[in-house]
């Protein structure tokens, strides 16, 4: 993120517009287009984690009756409202400041979280599949 708002850093733009590669307005024009579609991407992946929350992380501590959900349902709510703070941004600017933070601070401590969950389930209870199942899917066969 802190990248993309280099195309509109007055060094570059001179760099750029002297060169005739691209103009100031284009910088500007990337620059906007880039951001949204980095926030797009977070809130794409922060509301996955949402609904991989609560349609099957949550009912499987429920039903293992492990873990803490009232954790699991907090994590649900702090991504949701983080999602609602990129929502109420004024700019893409500010919407993509708050995108970095969700992903890269806030949904990296809740992934601990849910993994640690992960591990105190019974893996027949657990309904998503583990990294193991995933790097392994030809070795698990049910013969």
């Amino acid at each position: 993120m802190e990248a993309i708002c280099r195309l509109t850093h007055p060094k570059n733009v001179e760099l750029f517009s002297s060169l005739n590669i691209i103009s100031p307005e284009e910088c500007e024009a990337r620059e906007h287009a880039l951001l949204c579609h980095y926030t797009g991407t977070v809130e794409i992946e922060a509301g996955v984690l949402v609904d991989m929350l609560n349609q099957y992380i949550i009912p499987a501590v429920k039903g293992a009756g492990v873990g803490s959900v009232k954790d699991l349902e907090g994590a649900a709510s702090t991504l949701t409202n983080a999602l609602k703070e990129i929502h109420h941004a004024d700019s893409a600017k500010a919407k993509a400041v708050l995108a970095r933070k969700l992903r890269l601070e806030t949904m990296i401590e809740l992934r601990e979280m849910i993994d640690n969950t992960e591990a105190i389930v019974p893996a027949n209870l657990w309904p998503i599949a583990t990294y193991k199942e995933l790097l392994f899917l030809d070795q698990h066969r049910d013969e």
